[in-house]
C-alpha cells in the first residue's frame, strides 16, 4: 500500500501541470518541514534532558562531597541494616569511627556488634531489633573498642524507613563520636558534686558561725554574771566576823560583863545582826548570779548540742515539722535581731510532716534569715522588720521570709542565685546559689519576689512532702 501510494505520487509529480501534482508536492514539503522540525525538537528535548542529567549528578556530587566533608567534620558515620537480609552498609567515615579499614573490615551485624562494648553489647543490640520490629527510632549510646584499645563513646541516630512491596525495613542513621561530650558531662557531674560539698560545707560554716555567734553573746552574760559574785566575795562583809571573833576570844573569861558593860561589848549584838543582813542579801545576789550562769551554761550546752545534732544528722532525711526547723533557724539569729532593732512577725500554719535533710534545710533557712537581716540594716527606716510565713501548697510545706529592707531591682531578680553574684560589699556570692541548689537536691526550689529597690523582698522555700516529689526547676 505504501509503495503503491509513493508510484501514485511520483507519477503524479511528472505530470506538474495536474493540480494533483501540486498539492501532492506542497504535502509532501509540509511533511519534510515537520519531520526535520520534529527532529530538531526531540534533539533538542535530549540535549536539555542530558543537560539535567549533568547538573543533577553534579548536585549529587557536591552534596555527596558536602555530606563527607560535614560527617568527618562532625565525627559521624552514616550506615544502613536491612531487616530483610541483615545487609549492612558503612560509610567511609563509619570505618574511620570504629578504626577499621575499609578494605579489610566487612560491616555485617555480628561484626559490628562484636566492636561494641562488652557491657554495651546486649542493650545496642536490644535497642536496633527493637527499632527494626516496632517502626520507630533509633536513639542509644554506647561505648566500641578501637584495636588499640581506646574506649570510644558513641550516639547512633536512625530512623526505620519501610520499603514497599514487603521488601520489609530499613534503619539509617548516624553514628557520633560523643567522647569529648561523655567527658565534659562527667567533669561537669565532678564539678557538680565538689559544688554541692563546698554548698554543704559553706551551709555548714553559716550555722557553726550563727551558733559560735550565740555562744559569744551567753559567755558574755557569763562573765558579767562571774564578774559580779568575783566582785560581790571581794566586797563581802564576811570578814567582819573574824573581827567579831577575835573580839570575843579576847573577852572569852569575862564575856558576860564585855557585852553588858564595855562599849563594843554592848554594840555587838547590833553587829551581828546588821551583819547577818548583809551576809544573807550578798547570799541571795551571790544565787541570783549562780543561777544566771548556770542558766546561761545550759544554754551554751543546748546549742552546741543542737548543733552536734545536726552535724550527725546531716545528710540524713527524716520526717520533721518545718515548723520547728524554723524556730530554730530564728534562734540561732534572735539575738543579733535584737542587736539591730529588727522585729520579727511569725505566721505559721498548720503544716503535715515533711522528709528532709534537716541539716541541710537548717543551712538555708539561717543564710535567708541573716540576708534579711543585712538588707534590714542597710536601710535607714526605723520600723526594720522580717516577717516569717510557714504554709502549705500544693506539693508540700512553704516557707517565706520577708524583709522590708533595701530590695532588689528588676534586673538582678534574674541573677540572684548565680554564682558569684552578690551586691554586698565583702559577699562572696555563694550563699543563694548554694542555697538554690540545696533546694533542689531536696526536691524543692528557691526563689525571691521583690517590688523593686526600697521595697523590700521574699525568699520562698518550698520543700516537698516526700524528697524528689517537686518538679520544680531551677
Amino acid at each position: 500500500m505504501v509503495g503503491v501510494s509513493i508510484r501514485a505520487t511520483l507519477a503524479a509529480l511528472r505530470d506538474r501541470s495536474s493540480p494533483v501534482s501540486a498539492a501532492l508536492l506542497a504535502s509532501l514539503t509540509l511533511t519534510v518541514i515537520f519531520v526535520m522540525a520534529t527532529r530538531r525538537r526531540l534533539r533538542q528535548q535530549i540535549e536539555d534532558d542530558a543537560a539535567i542529567e549533568r547538573s543533577r549528578r553534579a548536585e549529587l556530587e557536591a552534596i555527596s562531597i558536602r555530606l563527607t566533608a560535614a560527617t568527618k567534620a562532625a565525627r559521624a558515620g552514616v550506615y544502613e541494616l536491612r531487616e530483610r537480609d541483615h545487609q549492612v552498609w558503612w560509610s567511609e567515615t563509619m570505618h574511620e569511627l570504629y578504626g577499621q579499614s575499609a578494605t579489610t573490615f566487612r560491616p555485617t551485624v555480628d561484626a559490628w556488634l562484636g566492636l561494641i562494648h562488652p557491657d554495651d553489647r546486649d542493650t545496642a543490640a536490644k535497642a536496633v531489633a527493637t527499632a527494626l520490629r516496632a517502626r520507630q527510632p533509633l536513639r542509644t549510646r554506647y561505648r566500641v573498642v578501637l584495636p588499640d584499645g581506646t574506649i570510644r563513646h558513641l550516639e547512633a541516630l536512625a530512623a526505620t524507613v519501610t520499603d514497599p512491596a514487603g521488601a520489609g525495613s530499613r534503619l539509617v542513621g548516624i553514628d557520633l563520636d560523643v567522647t569529648e561530650r561523655v567527658a565534659a558531662e562527667q567533669r561537669e557531674l565532678a564539678l557538680q558534686q565538689q559544688l554541692r560539698n563546698a554548698s554543704r560545707r559553706a551551709g555548714m560554716a553559716e550555722v557553726a558561725a550563727s551558733v559560735l555567734h550565740n555562744v559569744g553573746n551567753v559567755l558574755n552574760s557569763v562573765n558579767v554574771s562571774a564578774n559580779l559574785v568575783s566582785d560581790g566575795v571581794r566586797k563581802s562583809k564576811a570578814s567582819g566576823l573574824e573581827r567579831v571573833v577575835a573580839l570575843l576570844r579576847e573577852h572569852q573569861a569575862d564575856l558576860g560583863r564585855f557585852i553588858a558593860e564595855d562599849e563594843r561589848g554592848r554594840h555587838l549584838p547590833e553587829y551581828l545582826e546588821q551583819l547577818a543582813r548583809q551576809l544573807d542579801a550578798e547570799r541571795h545576789s551571790a544565787l541570783q548570779e549562780l543561777d544566771a550562769l548556770r542558766g546561761n551554761i545550759g544554754h551554751i550546752k543546748e546549742v552546741v548540742a543542737m548543733q552536734q545534732s545536726h552535724a550527725k544528722l546531716g545528710g540524713v532525711t527524716e520526717s520533721c515539722d518545718v515548723r520547728a526547723l524554723v524556730e530554730e533557724g530564728l534562734r540561732l539569729n534572735t539575738d543579733s535581731l535584737q542587736r539591730h532593732a529588727i522585729s520579727l512577725k511569725r505566721d505559721f500554719a498548720a503544716v503535715p510532716m515533711v522528709m528532709v535533710d534537716k541539716h541541710r534545710v537548717l543551712q538555708i533557712l539561717v543564710n535567708l534569715l541573716r540576708n534579711a537581716k543585712h538588707a534590714c540594716q542597710a536601710t535607714e527606716r526605723a520600723d526594720k522588720c522580717i516577717r516569717v510565713r510557714v504554709a502549705p501548697y500544693a506539693a508540700g510545706v512553704q516557707v517565706a521570709i520577708s524583709d522590708n529592707g533595701v530590695g532588689i531591682v528588676p534586673e538582678n531578680l534574674t541573677r540572684i542565685f548565680n554564682h558569684g553574684f552578690t551586691t554586698k560589699r565583702n559577699g562572696h556570692g555563694f550563699g543563694l546559689h548554694s542555697g538554690a541548689l540545696a533546694a533542689r537536691e531536696l526536691g524543692g526550689a528557691l526563689r525571691v519576689e521583690s517590688r523593686g529597690s526600697g521595697h523590700g523582698a521574699t525568699f520562698i522555700l518550698e520543700l516537698p512532702l516526700q524528697p524528689g516529689e517537686s518538679k520544680h526547676e531551677q
